[in-house]
């Protein structure tokens, strides 16, 4: 894989981008947290809980590697909208529709930034008596205190886009991971 700091800058739909991590790279760490989730879930039925809208890639791959019986669901929570900023306040625009009392719970984020979401969403789900929340989020700012304990990559303070994360709701479907150089040329 190439070197993202030496990647070549191209445009995709009229962004400029540049290469953070190819899918290859993704599927080697979706594979790796996978099997991880596996031995610690082992003999239990968890339920995958996806955070919408950026998630739903990595949810989707993750618990096709994992090697347990799950249910899995979506909670869409938004604090950026269609902006690269977050809008400081987050706003819950659509709940579970299954009952997480007394049920294992893994609460999978695209990624942890301020952790102003993530924290929310603990808070919110604690309300519900899960027996047990595993935190996984495919990236986490190093900036960030908030634990999670499976983080896909680690990342700076640049924009990323690709595998489920967008621009303005545009750009979930690329298969790699991309630092957002601008978002339209």
């Amino acid at each position: 894989m190439p070197d993202s700091s030496t990647s070549k800058t191209e445009i995709v739909h009229g962004h400029r981008l540049r290469l953070f991590k190819d899918s290859e790279t993704i599927q080697t760490r979706v594979r790796e947290i996978g099997t991880a989730l596996t031995q610690s879930h082992s003999g239990k039925r968890p339920i995958v809980l996806g955070l919408m809208h950026g998630a739903f890639v990595f949810v989707a791959d993750l618990v096709r590697v994992m090697d347990l019986p799950c249910t899995v669901d979506f909670w869409r929570l938004s604090s950026y909208g269609a902006d690269t900023k977050s809008s400081q306040s987050v706003r819950e625009l659509m709940s579970p529709t299954v009952r997480l009392c007394d049920r294992h719970v893994i609460l999978v984020d695209d990624i942890v930034d301020s952790g102003r979401t993530l924290t929310h969403a603990l808070h919110r789900l604690a309300e519900h008596s899960p027996l047990s929340i595993t935190v996984v989020a495919l990236l986490q700012n190093e900036a960030s205190s908030v634990a999670v304990d499976h983080v896909g990559f680690v990342s700076g303070e640049d924009y990323i886009v690709g595998y489920g994360l967008d621009v303005g709701y545009e750009l979930r479907g690329l298969p790699s991971l991309y630092y957002l150089e601008n978002s339209r040329v």
